[in-house]
Formats: C-alpha cells, structure tokens, sequence
C-alpha cells in the first residue's frame, strides 16, 4: 500500500508584514523537497530514475540528496553489509520457473551477438538463471533494479537459509519480486536500507552487485586490501571504504569485468545487465559451478586478473584409443597387459591361446607338478620366447623353447614350438600353431598342431571395476589335445580345447581349462600392478577324464617389452 504524507505548516497570512514573505518561500521550499523525498520513498522508482547514470561520488535529484542527508552519509550503503560477513557456501545453480515479469527462455538473443558480454549472457541463459523480454531481446545495456537483482541472485544460487525473512516496508505482499527479495536476504546476499526499506526499483549500482555476491559466497578479504585495490583499479579512490574488502575479495577470485577498460572499476555507476550477468557467470565460475570463459573468447579481455584454468582433457573413448593406436602403432592394450596375455595369465593354464609375442616381447616362465601324470614323483619344466614380427600390421611369429624332465635330467629333453598369430582389433586374434615342432629327448606330449581363436569381452570400460573382463579361446587341435582313448589307440584325430578366463578383481583371473582330456581349474594372480609377473596357482584333471586323480600345479611367467 501506498503511504500518504501530510505536510502541515503555520504561516502567517501574507498582508502582515514583508518578513514573513521569508519564512512563506522558506517554508514552501522545504515543504516542496519534503514532498518530493516522500513521493520518492513512496515510489522508489522516482529515485531509480534519477540515478541511471548518477556521476561518481554525486547523487542524482534534491529529493535524494535530502534523503541522504536525513539518512545519513551511508544511505545508499544497505545495512549490514559488511564486508566479512560470513555466509554459508554456494552449492549448485538452482533451476527454479523465474517468477519475474520476463517470461521469454532463449539461450541466445539477437541484441547481443557480438556483444563484449555474450559469452556471459549466453552461459546463463542456457541454464535458465537470466532469461530475455517477451519481444526476444535481452537489452544488454538496460539498468538493473535491485528486486531484478534478487530474481537473478534466487535463479543463479541455491544456498541455506541462514536467517529468517523480515518485511520491508516498501515491499507490498503483492509485489512481482517478493519471493525473490525474501530468499536473496534470506541467503545473506541482500540486505536493506536504514529504516527498514529495501527500495526495490531503485538502480543497482556495480559496487553493490560484487558486495552481494561477496556476502553471499562468504569470501574472505585478502591480506593488503588496499595495496590490491591501488595496483588493480585506476579508480581505486572512488570505491567506497565499506566495500573495499569485499572488492578486493571479489578481485582476487576474478569475479570482476570491466568493461570497456578492465583498468576501470566504476564502482558507483548503475549496473547493466550485461554487467550483472558477467559479475554472476564469474561468481559461478569460482565456485566451480560453471566453466571459465576460454582464453579465445571476447569477455575474457575484460575479466580482472584472468588466468586460464589448466583442465585435464577428458578420457578418449575407446574408438579415438583404437584411432591412435593404429596412427601410431602402439601397444594395445598396455604393455603389461599384452604381456599377461602373452604368458597366458588371462585366460589359460595348459592350452595355447591366440594371443602371442611379436618383435620387442621376451617371456619366462616355469611349471611345478606335485605329481606327474601316471608317476608319484614331482617335477618341473621352464620356458623362455620371443616374438618376431607384428601381430596388428600383418602376422607375428612366436618361438617358445621349452626344458622339460627339469628335476630329473635336465635339458635332456625339451622342445620348440611355433605360433602364427594375427591381432583384429585390441581384443580378437587367430593363431595356428605347432607344440614340440622340434624335440630333443623324450617329451611328455607329441607334436601337436592347432588353431584358436581368441577374444576378450569389456564388461565394465574401466579395467580395475570387479568383472572387467572376459577371456575365451577356442581351438581345434591333434596331437595332446585328443582324447585319452584316441591317444591310446593312437588314432590321428583332433580334438576340441578351449579356456575361459573372468576378472574378478583387476589382479584376480580366475580359469577354467579344458585340455581335450580333462579340465583344469586356477587363478591368474598379478602381485604387483603394473608388473607382468603373474603366478598361476590351479588343479589339474579335476573330472578324472584323463584316468588320473587330481593334481596340484603352479606356473610362474613374466614378460619383458623394449
């Protein structure tokens, strides 16, 4: 509701005496201001008008310059604005409908391309924080009231209410921006003026704006404000001693854009909102809740004490990975993992798999039996490779030398063996093979010729997530993989083998492996990551197929990449 002020004054009528003339002009002087300063007060309005582009350290009309007088020299300093006021922390832009008068949403506007604040503007608009006129314009250069203020301040923060609502006496129950004004004070960005008047309409100046957000995101002031201030802003002077805290705070986490000499700060001089959505994306900015402005980006020039954050890039997908590998002939996957394939701790125990050693891979590795198949005696046997050629560009050649009879004579028996192998991709291969192509004194196995295809499935992108990976090889064979009664018929026959391996946790593989005669059950175990050292604990002939109990068996390999 409207107040109404009455004026009443005591004169003498006129045809008195000529003295009384003075104290008629005098008296109506007065009563003309005072008329003026409470149709201002009960219409801020007249005093937002006559303070668009007030100069510095001046007011705009008589009216307002009685209100400060009667309100003293800081009347245009809300209350409670000091500048280390402690609030709570930001936590994330709100999304709530604007209950304001502009209703447009646009993420862009056509009044601002090319404009110095565009980036600014168009940051905030696409998240719903500032939003345009019914006509599609934004009016960059348009002054900013402060009960639009507070409407952006409830769209662009969502932060505890750290004190109880207050009415002001210039704020009608139905007033556009009541709700805003109520949670922008609330959240302690706002505050109002002596006499408990907030003055709604009133042009926000640019000193003010930073104050809030200070306030708000409880900014602490820095060491040297003063020294911060001199060296920042030409215009240090002018900034007024209440708020110099508080726009150094601002300052030092570049929440400041000055436009059009970032030299100049124009502390008293009505914001636009250009400059209010610059001062808000920057806000955000230091609260990480937006990204900066890039470098290349015209609003970047006007942001006081700029310097690009340094951003990790985000992780290629697994096609770029895939991209580069093939541009640059990289290993993939990584070394260590190639080689864990290599010496078969990802999927197998006993039988051949796919994946093989190409130029620049060297393996080792040994085999413990607590009892050899149809003897009660234990024994050994140790393997040394290497690889030749490239498995991803055309086909790779893997040569392994295997000492068998390790506890008995050694290197009185032991064998050669050979394996093509092809890479498709990162995680498909086919290789065929032959086991003991060359022999020296009495092996176990006899020469066995085979193919196998091999696979590993990505169930989870991130290879330390438990269940990452499978691992399943195929293969046909002759030789070792026939079945026991063909071997004693000695029937020449192939034989189906396979093995399937599941990473339950990044160093853990556990594996199941069928050898044509009987099943082998372990687990691939990398002790040290980032080390191809894998040690391989299982059981072998666990079904009995092959005629024999079930034996326990270790094997130990490494693998070296240059």
């Amino acid at each position: 509701m409207m107040r109404r002020y009455r004026f009443k004054g005591c004169f003498q009528p006129i045809g008195k005496t000529m003295h009384h003339w003075g104290y008629l002009v005098i008296g109506s002087v007065v009563g003309s201001t005072l008329l003026s300063v409470a149709a201002n007060i009960a219409s801020p309005q007249g005093i937002a008008q006559a303070q668009t582009n007030p100069p510095a350290n001046q007011k705009g009309s008589l009216g307002e310059s009685l209100l400060n007088n009667m309100l003293g020299a800081d009347a245009l300093r809300p209350q409670n604005s000091a500048p280390n006021t402690t609030q709570p922390a930001q936590t994330a832009p709100t999304s709530t409908p604007s209950r304001g008068r502009q209703i447009v949403q646009a993420t862009t506007f056509p009044d601002i391309q090319g404009n110095w604040a565009q980036a600014f503007i168009e940051g905030l608009a696409s998240r719903g924080i500032i939003q345009g006129f019914p006509d599609g314009t934004f009016r960059p250069n348009a002054p900013v009231t402060r009960a639009q203020f507070a409407a952006m301040i409830r769209q662009a923060f969502e932060q505890p209410l750290e004190r109880p609502a207050t009415q002001f006496s210039d704020i009608p129950a139905n007033f556009w921006a009541l709700e805003a004004i109520q949670e922008a004070y609330r959240m302690g960005f706002m505050e109002g003026y002596p006499n408990n008047i907030f003055l709604p309409d009133q042009n926000i100046p640019r000193v003010q704006v930073l104050v809030a957000l200070v306030s708000g995101l409880d900014l602490s002031a820095p060491a040297q404000t003063t020294a911060i201030l001199n060296q920042t802003f030409q215009d240090a002077a002018q900034i007024p001693g209440w708020a110099q805290n508080s726009i150094a705070a601002a300052t030092v986490n570049q929440m400041v854009v000055n436009y059009p000499n970032v030299a100049f700060l124009n502390p008293n001089q009505t914001a636009t909102r250009a400059d209010v959505a610059a001062f808000i994306y920057q806000a955000l900015v230091s609260q990480n809740q937006l990204p900066q402005i890039p470098p290349t980006t015209v609003a970047s020039r006007y942001i006081v004490g700029y310097e690009p954050i340094a951003q990790e890039p985000p992780p290629p997908t697994p096609e770029q990975l895939a991209a580069l590998r093939r541009q640059y002939l990289l290993p993939a996957p990584p070394v260590e993992e190639q080689l864990r394939r290599i010496v078969r701790g990802g999927s197998s125990i006993n039988t051949p798999t796919a994946f093989g050693a190409q130029t620049g891979n060297i393996f080792f590795g040994a085999t413990y039996q607590e009892q050899v198949r149809f003897f009660n005696e234990d024994d050994g046997a140790v393997v040394v490779g290497f690889g030749v050629g490239d498995a991803r560009r055309l086909v790779a050649l893997e040569t392994a030398v295997s000492i068998y009879d390790l506890f008995g004579d050694t290197f009185e028996d032991g064998g050669v063996s050979f394996k093509l192998h092809r890479l498709i991709g990162d995680d498909l291969a086919v290789a065929v093979g032959v086991e003991n192509a060359i022999v020296w004194g009495n092996t176990d196995g006899d020469q066995s010729v085979y193919g196998v295809v091999s696979k590993v499935f990505r169930l989870r992108e991130n290879p330390s997530d438990p269940f990452s990976r499978l691992t399943a090889s195929v293969g046909l064979g002759g030789g070792r993989f026939r079945s026991e009664d063909d071997i004693e018929d000695k029937e020449g026959s192939t034989n189906v083998f396979g093995s399937v391996g599941l990473q339950v946790v990044e160093p853990v593989t556990l594996i199941a492996d069928w050898t044509g005669q009987d099943l082998y059950l372990g687990a691939s175990i990398v002790p040290i990551q980032g080390v191809p050292l894998v040690i391989t604990p299982a059981v072998a002939d666990v079904t009995g197929n092959a005629g024999d109990e079930p034996r326990f068996i270790l094997g130990i390999g490494y693998g070296l990449s240059f």
